[in-house]
Formats: C-alpha cells, sequence, structure tokens
C-alpha cells in the first residue's frame, strides 16, 4: 500500500519518464531503415479422394501450408526465387556470409497460414517499394511453379491475390515502439523511485 501511495505521489514525474522514452524511441525510429511491405496470398488445393469431407480437406491444406511456410525459409527455397526468370531483384543485400544471409532472409519474408483455410499469405519487405513487390511476386511465382518440389504432386497451388503493396513503411512499427519506450521509462522511474524509498 505504501508503494502504491508512493507511486501516485509521484505519478508526475512517472507520467514525464514515460514521455521522454516514448520521444526517444520514436526518435530511434526516425533513424532506423523503413521498410515496406508486399503481401500475396496462395490457394493450396490438396487433390483428395472422392467423398472425403471438406474439414478434412481443408485441414489437410492448412499442413501442406504450414510445411511451405517453413521451406520459405531454406536456403533451398532462397536460391530458386532468386534465379527466378522475369524477377529483377536487387541481391546485393544478401552477398554476405551465409549467416547473415539467412537472417537477412528470414527478416525480408514472412509467411502466414491463415488458419480454418488452405489461404497461404506471404509478406516481403524491402525498404524500396518496388523491390518488395518484385520479391513477394517472386516467392509466388516459385510456390506454385515449384511447390510440389517440397509438398508431392498432388497438390494444386494457384495465386489469388497479387502483391499488394503498402502505402507507407510498416518498419519500424512507430506507434509499438512509442509504447514500448514509454513502459520502459515508465517503470524504470517508478522502481528507481521505490528504491530511493528504501534506501
Amino acid at each position: 500500500m505504501a508503494y502504491t501511495s508512493l507511486l501516485f505521489h509521484h505519478k508526475g514525474s512517472i507520467i514525464k519518464a514515460a514521455i521522454v522514452g516514448a520521444l526517444i524511441a520514436v526518435l530511434v525510429s526516425v533513424f532506423l531503415p523503413q521498410e515496406y511491405a508486399a503481401t500475396t496470398k496462395l490457394l493450396v488445393i490438396p487433390k483428395v479422394n472422392l467423398g472425403v469431407d471438406p474439414y478434412t480437406a481443408v485441414k489437410s491444406g492448412e499442413r501442406i501450408n504450414q510445411t511451405l511456410s517453413e521451406v520459405i525459409r531454406t536456403t533451398s527455397f532462397f536460391d530458386k526465387v532468386m534465379s527466378a526468370s522475369g524477377f529483377q531483384i536487387d541481391q546485393s543485400p544478401y552477398q554476405t556470409t551465409e549467416q547473415k544471409k539467412r537472417k537477412r532472409w528470414e527478416r525480408a519474408v514472412s509467411p502466414t497460414v491463415l488458419s480454418g483455410t488452405s489461404l497461404l499469405s506471404v509478406t516481403a519487405f524491402d525498404t524500396d517499394q518496388k523491390q518488395a513487390e518484385v520479391l513477394a511476386g517472386a516467392v509466388a511465382f516459385v510456390l506454385q511453379t515449384r511447390g510440389t518440389e517440397y509438398t508431392g504432386a498432388d497438390v494444386e497451388i494457384k495465386v489469388v491475390d497479387t502483391p499488394v503493396l503498402s502505402r507507407f513503411p510498416v518498419r519500424p512499427n512507430y506507434v509499438l515502439n512509442l509504447i514500448f519506450g514509454a513502459l520502459v521509462f515508465g517503470l524504470i522511474a517508478a522502481g528507481n523511485l521505490v528504491w530511493k524509498s528504501e534506501n
């Protein structure tokens, strides 16, 4: 109870610290690379036997999508995307050590399995809007044309949404960073007050 009274009494200084933290977080975010996103969606259709109920078919599609979402992050898939014909992908960011290349690739492409459907959403990120769009298109192309190399032949993969590009940068997330900065500095200020009261 004493701590509650202490923090309430000094709420002004805690709020000020939170505001400072929020401002610092936003300022730091401004100087980080501003990345755009391009999102495409694919429909994965398992070729099931006649008489199989729709629920089982959808669950089968979900499992395949889960496999594909893991495959997308692999070096094997990366190589196929980079060599896909008709896509002018800037490969210079990946001309580094194998470890850094893999980390860069995992950050550049984010697959999401849409629960309850046979849809796989893939989002590509880049500081250049056009490159984000090209990368998303290349990933979708490789999944559609060569995805069965990872899933087996009894699957049909279709692009149902061509890449949709974000108008504004989506990374870093200013709102999330602002909230995080405010919370951290607010907690530090509160902790400092409690510590001083104990000493």
